[in-house]
C-alpha cells in the first residue's frame, strides 16, 4: 500500500485534441481507467477537474480556483489531502503504470519535497509526488500568477527519478497522439 493520496487531473479543455482526453479509449479502456488502475495502490484516489461529469463513479473534487493550468490541480489536492504525500497525475499520461508510481514512492524522503521523474528529455510535474509542506509555496506562486509547474519545482528540494527516454511518459496531446499511442500498445500487447 502507497500511504499516499492520487489525485488524477482531467481539468483541461483539451482543445488540441477536441474532445475531453480522459474518455478516450485505448485498447477497451478509458484513459481516467488505466489511470484510475495504475493507481490501485493509493491508500486515496480522487479525480480532479473543473466539472463533476455526469455518469462519473469514483471520488471527484471540484477545481478551487478558476485558472487553467495543473497548478491548480496541485492547489485543490493540497489543500483538500488528509496525506502528507500527494501524487499529481494527469490524464495526458495514459501510459503511466504501477510500477512507475511504485518507484516514485520508495524514492522518497523525510526532508524533500517533491519527487520527480525526468523523462524524455524534461521534468514530468504531472506525475510527481508532492508532500503537504509545500502549499505556501504553490499558494504564493498562484497569489502571484506564477502557474508554471517547472517554476515551482525549481524551488523545491526535489528527488529526481531518471526514466530516460521512456514511452510511458508520451505525452497526449492531440488526437495524432492518441492514434500513435494506440498502435503502439496494440503492436506491444501483439508481440
Amino acid at each position: 500500500m502507497i500511504q499516499a493520496s492520487a489525485f488524477i487531473l482531467i481539468g483541461g479543455k483539451s482543445e488540441r485534441f477536441g474532445s475531453p482526453k480522459w474518455q478516450a479509449v485505448i485498447e477497451g479502456k478509458s484513459i481516467l481507467d488505466r489511470t484510475w488502475d495504475a493507481c490501485i495502490d493509493f491508500e486515496h484516489r480522487f479525480v480532479i477537474g473543473k466539472k463533476k461529469p455526469e455518469d462519473l463513479k469514483i471520488p471527484f473534487i471540484q477545481d478551487e480556483l478558476e485558472i487553467q493550468a495543473p497548478i491548480n490541480g496541485l492547489y485543490t489536492a493540497l489543500k483538500y489531502t488528509t496525506t502528507d504525500w500527494n501524487l499529481l497525475l494527469s490524464c495526458d499520461l495514459p501510459l503511466i503504470s504501477n510500477n512507475i508510481l511504485q518507484k516514485l514512492w520508495i524514492a522518497r524522503s523525510h526532508d524533500t519535497d517533491a519527487i520527480v521523474p525526468l523523462a524524455n528529455d524534461k521534468a514530468q510535474g504531472t506525475c510527481a509526488f508532492y508532500h503537504k509542506k509545500i502549499f505556501p509555496f504553490v499558494e504564493s506562486a498562484i497569489h502571484n500568477a506564477n502557474y508554471s509547474l517547472y517554476s515551482l519545482i525549481d524551488k523545491l528540494d526535489s528527488i529526481n527519478i531518471k526514466f530516460g527516454n521512456d514511452k510511458r511518459f508520451w505525452n497526449m496531446n492531440t488526437k495524432k497522439d492518441y492514434e500513435e499511442i494506440s498502435r503502439y500498445v496494440s503492436i506491444k500487447r501483439n508481440r
